[in-house]
């Protein structure tokens, strides 16, 4: 199944499939754990300790090696190792939004990225502007896209929480979709009819809002100013903050490419709106066209290895000059 295939379907097609997958036990376990042990306090916790970036000095493609041996239990689609999906996200990305090596298509429509449902339910001024552009127009200030390619390559970089030299964290706190704590738990998250956020030590604290507030935050604060689920996204997001010349764009998209439940809910209807500012509004598009892109990408057709291994090698030492960052 290809990109084209399956961007105007209404259901996800054979992806994301959390009812009855070949991995069912797995994956809901890993959400079960997830959703009852991530609150406030842990995820400060793991910020405090892991925004120090104290596990050494270590050259990002020698990190990239590492995912070869990390499967992600929280995936009811595939089993195979991460090295295979980072190549399979970073090539998809080509495939579907590079004209050439830097340039991005002029023809990438914002609104095929949309499920219809989400789309009828978007707020007028944002649905308009959406409608009146084209990704390359809406971000016609960036001139060089050559980083979108790489941000697939390393979005899940930060799995190897789960290895020993980096913490073997447990995998319901490093991978699986991410949410805000410290707010209502939202029904577009994944299990949420199982009611396992009920077992959290923070319900039903946060399970309030009013005209001003929703959970412990402020209405339209924006997502930076939130708490997300600890995982592989804040980590790595936090290690190209500190150790990339990455753009604020790519910043974004490894930070938030886990959460699903604002810009791909299941049910159709985005969540978090209420914490959501103008600038994750603006930046929505970008996401969902990432989103494509790394959801539709698991085939395991690829160029030879040798030619993968130039490709990125080479995009790193563009946008991560340093020889070795710390982690």
């Amino acid at each position: 199944m290809t990109i084209t295939d399956t961007q105007n379907q209404e259901t996800f097609g054979e992806f994301r499939n959390y009812t009855d997958s070949k991995f069912q036990d797995r994956v809901e376990r890993t959400y079960r754990e997830m959703q009852t042990n991530q609150t406030v306090d842990f995820v400060q916790a793991k910020k405090d300790h892991y925004f120090k970036l104290s596990h050494g000095a270590m050259d990002i493609y020698q990190v990239f090696k590492l995912l070869e041996d990390i499967v992600d239990e929280s995936d009811p689609d595939s089993d195979m190792p991460q090295i295979i999906h980072a190549y399979q996200s970073a090539e998809s990305i080509f495939e579907f939004a590079m004209k050439d090596a830097t340039e991005l298509r002029d023809d990438l429509s914002i609104k095929e990225l949309f499920r219809e449902k989400a789309w009828n339910e978007l707020p007028t001024k944002w649905r308009e502007l959406y409608e009146n552009n084209t990704i390359k127009t809406l971000y016609k200030d960036i001139q060089d896209w050559s980083w979108f390619p790489l941000v697939g390559f390393i979005h899940d970089l930060g799995k190897v929480m789960l290895l020993p030299k980096f913490g073997e964290l447990q995998q319901w706190c490093v991978v699986g979709d991410t949410y805000p704590v410290g707010a209502p738990f939202a029904d577009s998250n994944v299990f949420f009819d199982k009611e396992y956020f009920h077992l959290s030590s923070d319900y039903p604290t946060y399970e309030k809002q009013d005209e001003t507030s929703f959970g412990k935050y402020t209405r339209h604060c924006g997502f930076d100013e939130t708490d997300m689920t600890w995982g592989h996204d804040e980590y790595i997001y936090e290690v190209m903050r500190q150790g990339s010349t990455l753009n604020k764009e790519a910043l974004y998209l490894l930070r938030y490419h886990s959460f699903y439940p604002w810009h791909t809910p299941q049910n159709g209807t985005m969540a978090y709106t209420e914490l959501a500012s103008d600038f994750d509004w603006y930046m929505l598009p970008l996401l969902k066209a990432f989103q494509k892109a790394d959801l539709y990408s698991k085939t395991p057709d690829l160029p030879p290895q040798d030619v993968l291994e130039a490709k990125y090698t080479a995009l790193l030492n563009q946008y991560i000059p340093a020889k070795a960052i710390n982690w």
